[in-house]
């Protein structure tokens, strides 16, 4: 007889993938094209998920090589043809109400590892909107995070650490003009209160001045002897004025006044190069801070691809119109070897296999049932053999135990002879017999 070509070969193969037993096929053989077709689904299925796991891995490991994507795609791709085969296999031969309790958490089980498989391949799908929104989203943190550099730190070296949110934003640069500030505000306050100095000495000077020369005018000359004279209070007011200019030594003052906008001057022009300077150390820094922001930000992980993902389908209509629909498809492609299940009922293989099943069972039953009976008999004959031996050893113990007591009765009997013998003797050298433990008689010379 020849043999059915799909018996062997790559279908012979598939099906062995999702636990089909051939002995059981063969009695069914039009189920035979169902269950090959049955097994490269799950097949593809797992191609897909080694599909799914590698652009997963390159999502999460950004650089990663070819040879290592290949290779987590290749377990992923194995895990998940276990999985599905397992699912798929322990199904078979599943009857009325079994078969709904075995494939309802099956079925829960392969839809997880669907949404687990579905994400990575949107992520490829939208790829380009989500590095658009990505990009955009680190160029806004990264100008965000610089301008709080800048705010925080500002180019004439004044502190901020009072300031509310600057705290985690010093850029530590060293050299700020804080001390020159302070140093041109000291000489400012001290101008200006010398200034003021100046000033209302000048004001009271050219008051005192100014009544001198009123009371010192020609029409206030007095008639003296020979012609006109200035007055005692020309004299007095002079006298005044003279003095109060050379109590307050004005020059001197104003000396010191032209020294300290010298200084103030000076200082000014520290100060401008010393900002100048600073600020060019402040932009250093706040654009080394800025560049390692942007490539800390680079990096994005799959977390940030999720949000990236969301952000994408929650835009627009369509957007989340066509994820849903491209989501629900992988789910049920992913879905499908237990969903496939479910759509097709109970085949003539299940019926099949399910009595085959049944029929071992019953053997089994039978085997175990006749191994009982078999032990129970082989017992009930080592118990009575043993019965048997065991009354065949009392009746022998007995025997021996009775010949042992007519034997002490003799030795018993032939002592008493012995010491009566010896007792009535009239020989002084009579030996005494003496009975030992173990039932022997001696002769103990007296």
């Amino acid at each position: 007889m020849a043999t059915d070509p799909g018996t062997r070969g790559p279908g012979r193969l598939l099906r062995a993938g999702i636990g089909v037993h051939e002995p059981v096929l063969d009695t069914v053989p039009s189920e035979r094209p169902v269950y090959t077709r049955y097994g490269g689904l799950v097949l593809a299925t797992a191609l897909l998920g080694g599909i799914s796991a590698a652009v997963a891995l390159d999502a999460l490991l950004q650089g990663a090589s070819v040879w290592a994507m290949v290779a987590g795609g290749a377990v992923w791709t194995a895990f998940v043809f276990l999985v599905d085969s397992w699912l798929v296999s322990s199904t078979h031969g599943k009857t009325g109400r079994s078969r709904n309790r075995a494939l309802l958490p099956r079925l829960l089980l392969s839809v997880l590892i669907g949404l687990a498989l579905a994400e990575p391949l949107l992520f490829q799908v939208f790829a380009p909107e989500m590095d658009k929104y990505l990009t955009e989203g680190r160029d806004r943190a990264v100008e965000t995070y610089y301008g709080r550099l800048l705010a925080c730190n500002p180019v004439d070296g004044t502190t901020t650490l009072s300031r509310a949110g600057c705290a985690e934003y010093q850029l530590g640069v060293r050299g700020a003009p804080v001390a020159l500030k302070n140093q041109i505000d000291a000489v400012e306050a001290q101008l200006g209160k010398l200034t003021r100095h100046v000033a209302e000495v000048d004001r009271r000077q050219a008051k005192l001045d100014a009544v001198s020369n009123e009371l010192c005018s020609k029409k206030n000359y007095k008639r003296v002897p020979g012609g006109r004279d200035v007055t005692e209070q020309c004299e007095i007011a002079r006298r005044q004025a003279a003095a109060y200019s050379s109590g307050n030594d004005i020059d001197t003052e104003r000396a010191k006044a032209t020294a300290l906008r010298n200084r103030m001057d000076t200082l000014t022009d520290r100060m401008k190069q010393s900002t100048e300077e600073y600020r060019a150390k402040v932009m250093e820094k706040a654009r080394a801070e800025r560049a390692d922001k942007a490539r800390d930000l680079r990096d994005t992980g799959l977390l940030d691809r999720a949000e990236a993902l969301w952000a994408v389908m929650t835009s627009a209509f369509y957007p989340c119109y066509f994820a849903i629909v491209l989501h629900l498809l992988l789910l049920v492609f992913d879905s499908l070897p237990v969903l496939v299940k479910f759509m097709a009922g109970v085949s003539a293989y299940d019926i099949a296999l399910h009595d085959h099943l049944a029929g071992a069972r019953r053997e089994r039953e039978a085997d175990r049932r006749a191994d009982e009976e078999q032990a129970r008999e082989r017992r009930r004959t080592e118990l009575a053999l043993l019965r048997a031996r065991t009354a065949d050893e009392r009746e022998v113990a007995e025997h021996e135990l009775a010949q042992s007591r007519v034997r002490r009765e003799k030795e018993r009997r032939a002592l008493v002879e012995e010491l009566t013998r010896a007792l009535l003797a009239d020989l002084p050298d009579r030996n005494i017999p003496v009975q030992e433990q173990n039932g022997q008689v001696r002769i103990k010379p007296r």
